[in-house]
């Protein structure tokens, strides 16, 4: 059990990761293609086994518009603000901050709203959602921001190819009955090799500019914490039903990082473009691993609660 424990456990993962792709640094030019398959198992594996109704859509309709106005709201104009920071000196790093403020939020979304108890039906509905809005806007986002840069047909057939694949390939596989801890266990190997491969491609260069990395990091704690701690405050003071509330957090925070950094590996010359999203991937996991603990304790939801004081009665 404690075995199991650790390995269900993304902090762990992360940590290794990082010493790891340190100590290894980059594998070479295969990178790229070894990042597209990693994350489109990622993908398919995150997935695996969601399924909803059509009146659900209708039932959910205001809190699947919140979490979109999170998303690509809340999310991308924070993300887009503090790129905006790095224009002047470092460009490729803008076209990083662009890619991932364009990108959807991240499947692990769901596993968020699962572990701290908030609205799962209501989360893949959601994500759902804003994934197909995405096929759409983020060419569009990208377009906007960083004009002919990259090719919006190319930035069109990636998010295709990571989001429609997998949305496919989930049809057959929802009548197949996985084990939940496996498939936890799977997606974080596949978050391990992405960030082994992301944080080693660009290994040298994080090396080289220390300062820079912190400034990029300072700015992905203000996307994460920041923006989490004050949605907390915010929503609680206002009285915003808990379930939701906490699947809004997420999609305010996580983008789909993993999907920014493959596109920028892939279509973007410079390299160090990929290192904002390949830190955010990095504070995003850390910023799960924290606020996991701190919503127990702070924003319990009631069975939390009832079994608080049930233990205590007993």
């Amino acid at each position: 059990m404690a075995m199991m424990s650790v390995l269900t456990d993304i902090k762990y993962w992360v940590a290794a990761s990082i010493f790891v792709a340190f100590a290894v640094g980059s594998l070479g030019d295969q990178v790229p293609n070894m990042v597209i398959a990693v994350l489109m198992l990622q993908m398919i594996a995150a997935m695996a086994g969601l399924s909803f109704r059509k009146d659900d859509f209708k039932k959910d309709a205001k809190p699947i518009f919140w979490s979109f106005v999170c998303c690509f709201g809340i999310c991308t104009a924070l993300t887009l603000a503090v790129g905006a920071l790095f224009i002047p000196s470092y460009k490729d790093l803008w076209y990083g901050w662009v890619m991932l403020a364009s990108v959807p939020a991240g499947v692990s979304v769901i596993t968020l709203s699962l572990m701290m108890k908030g609205n799962r039906v209501m989360s893949v509905l959601a994500l759902t959602v804003i994934y197909l809005i995405a096929l759409a806007l983020t060419p569009l986002l990208t377009t906007v921001f960083i004009g002919d840069a990259v090719s919006p047909l190319d930035i069109f057939k990636y998010v295709l190819l990571f989001i429609a694949v997998p949305l496919l390939v989930n049809i057959p596989l929802k009548k197949v009955k996985l084990n939940q801890n496996g498939k936890v266990i799977f997606i974080n190997i596949m978050m391990f090799l992405l960030m082994v491969f992301s944080i080693g491609n660009n290994r040298d260069f994080i090396i080289d500019n220390l300062d820079l990395v912190l400034y990029i990091i300072a700015a992905c704690l203000v996307r994460t914490f920041g923006v989490s701690l004050t949605m907390v405050w915010f929503m609680k003071r206002h009285g915003t039903d808990r379930d939701n509330g906490v699947v809004y957090m997420g999609f305010a925070v996580w983008k789909n990082s993993g999907l920014a950094t493959t596109m920028c590996l892939v279509l973007l010359d410079a390299s160090e473009s990929a290192l904002p999203c390949v830190l955010s991937l990095m504070m995003e996991s850390i910023w799960f691993a924290v606020m996991n603990g701190y919503i127990k304790k702070h924003w319990p939801s009631h069975e939390n609660v009832e079994a608080e004081v049930l233990g205590t009665a007993a």
